[in-house]
């Protein structure tokens, strides 16, 4: 008999523990669930499967401030095409990404580079350490990080939106979500010490076609200095029949990277 009992207690246990209240948060009598965000980003971003945009991007940094113009052109889940030009109409580069290589031209040099999708040489490319699938999350909206699809290690609210808290042993997240939405309006990488890294930010978000994506993109490494912005002047999604070519002088130089 007190087996039995000792069983019962335990399975209760097991069922009490499985039936407990995820984090719940509350502003302006909206009250969310980290399950409720994650179902609403993701349908969201699911809804782009490919994607068509055009307008300028903008770098600063210590050592220089430019500004372009740029062409993106994105198939889910495995492609990447991202072309540059400067000032003056001047072709500064175009790079094809699919999730085992990539082929980079460099206009400026003459050279095409080639090399495997590591996370390396994304930054060696970008200047940014994001990988793969956080490009494609970039590029669609904004997305939460592998592993943080779970409850979060907090949910509050501050300026007038909800964040997500997660973390791990490389440091944590915070996803900033706009209260009218439930989608991502900022994400912000902290490293273990809680200092600043990287910022995302999401803005002037445009319904297309059930999707709603920002026509504004803002990337900010605090350390370095260094921001990059994308301001869409044309977008558009549900593009696939879009070819992805990327034009290269037979006189270029060939290098591989490791």
């Amino acid at each position: 008999m007190k087996r039995v009992d000792s069983i019962l207690v335990a399975f209760l246990v097991i069922l009490l523990s499985g039936c407990a209240s995820a984090p719940t948060a509350n502003l302006a009598g909206r009250a969310i669930t980290p399950e409720m965000v994650q179902r609403i980003v993701k349908v969201n971003r699911d809804r782009v499967q490919s994607l068509n945009g055009s307008g300028t991007i903008t770098v600063e940094s210590p050592e220089l401030a430019q500004s372009g113009s740029f062409e993106l052109i994105l198939h889910k889940p495995d492609s990447i095409l991202v072309k540059i030009e400067g000032p003056f109409g001047i072709q500064v580069g175009s790079v094809l990404l699919t999730r085992t290589d990539f082929l980079f031209y460099n206009s400026l040099q003459n050279q095409l580079i080639t090399g495997s999708v590591s996370p390396a040489n994304l930054n060696r490319i970008f200047r940014i350490n994001l990988t793969f699938d956080e490009l494609l999350n970039l590029f669609t909206g904004g997305g939460f990080l592998a592993g943080d699809d779970n409850d979060p290690d907090s949910l509050v609210v501050e300026g007038n939106q909800f964040v997500l808290t997660y973390g791990n042993g490389a440091g944590k997240r915070r996803y900033w979500i706009d209260p009218g939405t439930l989608l991502i309006s900022k994400v912000q990488h902290l490293d273990t010490k809680g200092k600043l890294v990287l910022e995302e930010r999401f803005e002037k978000f445009r319904e297309l076609g059930g999707a709603s994506l920002p026509r504004h993109i803002r990337l900010t490494q605090h350390q370095a200095r260094r921001l990059v912005a994308v301001a869409f002047s044309s977008l558009a999604i549900d593009t696939s029949g879009v070819p992805l070519v990327l034009d290269v002088p037979t006189n270029a130089e060939r290098v591989r990277w490791r």
